[in-house]
């Protein structure tokens, strides 16, 4: 008899740990093909051009103030930004290990939506089923593909542990997990603000399950959560409040449209989770300005019904009532009541979802699969219940085939800026951060054309966007219009006086004209807006060298490298400093450090040529960086000396 116990509680302990192992490596398995793609949507701010997650030194910012300038955040979310601080450490700019992060995140997050779904449901192919849709649902790639929409990921992952401590704290009174509950669910508010229902979902759950009389014993236990939120809404409104987000208006400036936009919206998030098709990275929603409109009350007529039936069904079906409860109530913070700047979005949907991906579950487990072995079933009814169970699998199976398929293609639409917004524009031909954005990807691929008449395109949907006239500018600079370039930098300074990389850019016109006191005043202004910009520091030291300030160039250079070790332009330009100042030692350390870091730096290699050849004679190598010089930009300005240069030193060799 104990042989047989132990032998029970062996096959229980290794069908737990495959339904763990299941979960996980099928996300893992849908999202494979993501590792290929680049950085996309706002990856530029939050990684690329974010300098300051490169040094550890930067970290005690983020308890400041300038965290919202040096982070390109609008909000407080410093445990988003401490992951990119421990990414940049192992990966740099490689988009790969940014998306495996992703990728596991997402897995742990479906494994620990079984671990929750067993300790509410106590059935483990309820829970089994619930996260199985939950890895690989089409709607949440948008999360998972998006580096700079990790906040959900990390919000998620600290929600539903916290809410899992909390089940154990219940479970055995242990304090220990009712601390680390809390400790989560401060993590997960200092991800992203939806985690702010926690507490609510709590309450609610100790009431549908156990009763209003054992939620009067536990108050003590729900003090904690409310204290942390409270903390929480204190830093996030007061204490470290972000005067940009102030900015933002209600549509149309009116609450009363905003509620009206909102039931419609909400109507069609229900929606996108019943039919995940046509996903859009950028949703254009017409604002909703009448209580007339028949929409709208049909809208409101659906969650009538809706509401009706679930407290219909709080007795006979807690689960299902509970959880339809969790998915409205965790989109709450995402109904615009504190202004967004997105009204819509997929990845607002990825922690409601969980309750969502519960109630299938629910559903599915409701389908009487199991009675086939009953004993009140005669022996000639067996064949038509083994026939259910045959039916149930291929539905189980047709469902999540269905959804690993849709989201392993829609994985293929991420996979670079190009393609993403340009899916996105006939999806969205309205979306003016759409045509903005795919104008970046064209100018990023040299196709300035293109990338004009994108902006022009956005400029026609939101004339008052202040990026697009950053990036107009940038477009004339490049067609030496400088007239029109200046222009557009200072109409996007007038929209966005913070703006700093239209004074960077105005400064860089300012530097072509020869206009350097004008230019001077633009890079500082743009370092005034963002301390930590190492292109503005450079810039400023180019313009500081060609008024003969030659110690304050020297500082600008220095400040640019320590700010980003690995800017070829700012070690070129020091080394050309270098050279001036007869330190040519120095300079040639300069020059090597920038094309080791900027192999196709034309500029770079002619300067180290050339002194090498100066002060080392060393011909060979002078040649050969010479030639790199040419081969990597044949038309250079410098492009007639160079070749006569590496004709004498030929025919001196021979």
């Amino acid at each position: 008899m104990l042989k047989i116990t132990l032998k029970g509680k062996k096959l229980k302990k290794r069908r737990d740990v495959y339904c763990l192992l299941l979960p996980f490596f099928i996300s893992i398995i849908v999202y494979l093909n993501c590792l290929q793609n680049s950085f996309v949507y706002d990856d530029d701010s939050t990684i690329i051009n974010n300098y300051f997650i490169r040094h550890w030194s930067n970290l005690p910012d983020i308890f400041t103030r300038k965290y919202f300038v040096l982070s390109a955040e609008l909000t407080y979310r410093p445990v988003v930004t401490l992951s990119y601080f421990i990414d940049y450490t192992f990966w740099h700019l490689n988009p790969l290990g940014y998306h495996l992060t992703n990728i596991l995140l997402h897995a742990i997050n479906s494994v620990l939506v079984f671990i929750f779904g067993f300790r509410v449901f106590k059935n483990r192919t309820t829970a089994l089923i619930s996260t199985m849709f939950f890895s690989s649902y089409p709607l949440f790639s948008e999360v998972v593909n998006a580096v700079g929409f990790r906040e959900d990921l990390l919000a998620f992952m600290f929600f539903i542990l916290a809410f899992i401590c909390y089940l154990k704290a219940n479970q055995r009174r242990y304090i220990l997990y009712h601390a680390m509950s809390l400790f989560c669910y401060f993590l997960s508010l200092f991800s992203k603000e939806m985690a702010i229902t926690l507490p609510i979902l709590i309450v609610l759950y100790d009431v549908v399950f156990k009763g209003c009389s054992y939620m009067k014993s536990k108050y003590l236990y729900y003090l904690g959560y409310f204290f942390v939120a409270i903390f929480y809404i204190l830093s996030r409104f007061f204490f470290l409040h972000n005067p940009l987000e102030s900015q933002i208006p209600y549509p149309q400036g009116s609450f009363f449209v905003n509620f009206l936009t909102m039931i419609h919206i909400l109507a069609s998030y229900v929606k996108l989770l019943f039919l995940p098709f046509h996903l859009n990275a950028d949703y254009v929603v017409p604002f909703s300005t009448s209580l007339a409109r028949v929409s709208f009350w049909l809208t409101v007529l659906l969650f009538i019904a809706v509401a009706t039936i679930s407290y219909r069904l709080r007795f006979q079906y807690r689960h299902m009532y509970f959880f339809i409860l969790w998915f409205f109530i965790t989109l709450i913070p995402v109904m615009n009541i504190v202004p967004l700047g997105n009204i819509m979005a997929e990845r607002y949907l990825y922690i409601p979802g969980a309750g969502f991906c519960m109630i299938i579950a629910n559903i599915m487990s409701k389908i009487p699969v199991r009675k086939w072995g009953s004993e009140r079933f005669s022996s000639s009814s067996v064949p038509f219940f083994d026939r259910m169970i045959l039916v149930f699998i291929f539905i189980l199976f047709f469902i999540f085939s269905g959804n690993a398929y849709l989201t392993f293609k829609r994985n293929n639409d991420w996979k670079d800026g190009l393609w993403l917004w340009s899916k996105t524009t006939l999806t969205s031909p309205n979306s003016f951060r759409a045509h903005i954005n795919l104008g970046n990807a064209c100018e990023k691929k040299g196709l300035n054309t293109a990338a004009f008449e994108e902006y022009q395109k956005a400029l026609s949907i939101d004339p008052n966007d202040a990026d697009i006239y950053n990036n107009l500018g940038i477009y004339y600079n490049k067609m030496n219009l400088f007239d029109d370039a200046i222009r557009h930098f200072i109409r996007c300074m007038n929209i966005n006086p913070k703006h700093p990389r239209a004074y960077n850019n105005l400064g860089v016109v300012f530097t072509k004209q020869r206009h350097l006191d004008d230019a001077i005043q633009a890079f500082k202004q743009a370092i005034s807006n963002n301390s930590l910009y190492p292109d503005a520091h450079n810039n400023l030291g180019i313009a500081y060298y060609r008024k003969g300030m030659m110690d304050e160039a020297e500082r600008e250079f220095k400040l640019a490298i320590s700010i980003e070790p690995y800017h070829a332009e700012a070690h070129n330009d020091l080394g050309i400093l270098y050279n001036d100042r007869r330190l040519f030692d120095e300079a040639i350390k300069e020059f090597e450090m920038a094309v080791q870091i900027k192999p196709n730096y034309a500029n770079a290699h002619m300067n180290l040529g050339a002194v090498i050849l100066k002060h080392r004679k060393d011909r060979d190598k002078a040649l050969f960086h010479l030639k790199e010089s040419i081969k990597i930009d044949p038309q250079q300005e410098q492009s007639a000396g160079i070749n006569k240069l590496i004709q004498q030193l030929e025919q001196t060799a021979n």
